[in-house]
């Protein structure tokens, strides 16, 4: 009998080995700074990455060469809970960048050297529960906790938000803040 890799055809064996049975959408884990509970974190993403492109003209040619790197708000939905009160975090950690009286943004905020700046990790786990892969987000901090959405009319569901937020940059978590991956340049 012929050997299932003759002529190019794969073994189902050899599919199967060579992603280790896969990721999964459903198998991750959010890290947020004041949020002890991740698993309040009902959706996520790890987020695009792009680099703008430059088209310079030259001799009835463009030429194509790689701009800026830009990072999008990355937005995640919680579960509104009455224990921890996530959703009470994320608005004192809003108020800090401009609080609602008073209208004024601290000068370490604007300087962006505050503490309040955060780091999000967003991970990948593996079919044992073992984080995969991931990104950390660099110097986040909340644009926007969005309404939580109230009716008579809805019966057997939980209450959920969505959060966006801003940040500077991001890296792989596997990187371990060492200045790669489109982070600041470290001189």
């Amino acid at each position: 009998m012929a050997n299932n890799n003759d002529n190019g055809i794969m073994a189902i064996s050899t599919f199967k080995a060579a992603f280790d049975g896969g990721t999964r959408p459903n198998r991750f884990k959010v890290t947020i700074p004041g949020v002890e509970n991740h698993v309040l974190v009902k959706a996520a993403s790890i987020p695009a990455e792009s680099i703008g492109m430059l088209q310079v003209p030259f001799r009835g040619r463009v030429a194509k060469l790689p701009g800026d790197r830009a990072y999008a708000e990355w937005t995640f939905s919680i579960i509104d809970d009455t224990t921890e009160n996530v959703r009470q975090v994320l608005v004192e950690w809003h108020r800090i960048f401009n609080d609602h009286r008073s209208n004024i943004v601290p000068k370490d905020i604007l300087g962006g050297s505050s503490e309040e700046y955060k780091s999000i990790t967003v991970m990948q786990l593996d079919m044992q529960g073992e984080e995969h892969t991931g990104v950390t987000l660099h110097q986040c901090w909340p644009i926007e906790i969005g309404a939580i959405d109230l009716s008579y009319d809805t019966a057997d569901s939980l209450t959920e938000f969505p959060c966006t937020i801003a940040y500077d940059w991001l890296e792989s978590a596997t990187e371990g803040g060492s200045g790669q991956g489109g982070g600041p340049m470290m001189t």
